[in-house]
């Protein structure tokens, strides 16, 4: 019998600036983000939407620093997680998951 991996993984980047934009949108349980943006990252999880004002305000927001990384969990979808630069812009890496390791069967 083959082996099958269940965790279906994919790499992103897009660019990033100082406003509140969603990570593409693929289904999966986390994500991992590497900041490269030459500056601090704000992260914010949307679990309304892509978008949703709710989660931005100061108490909510998860700072990266620049060669920082970080795995976010509990999501079902990338697009739940937005991200912006404190200035200027920069371009972010990451990584869509369903485990952090691979499964054993």
């Amino acid at each position: 019998m083959a082996y099958v991996n269940p965790n279906d993984c994919k790499s992103f980047n897009q660019p990033a600036n100082t406003a509140y934009l969603p990570l593409s949108s693929q289904i999966c349980s986390e994500v991992f983000i590497i900041n490269k943006t030459g500056q601090d990252l704000k992260i914010v999880d949307d679990p309304d939407g892509p978008g949703s004002a709710d989660r931005v305000g100061a108490m909510n927001v998860l700072l990266i620093g620049d060669d920082e990384s970080v795995t976010i969990r509990g999501v079902t979808n990338a697009n739940q997680i937005s991200a912006a630069t404190s200035s200027g812009s920069g371009i972010i890496y990451y990584r869509t998951q369903f485990f952090s390791i691979n499964p054993s069967r």
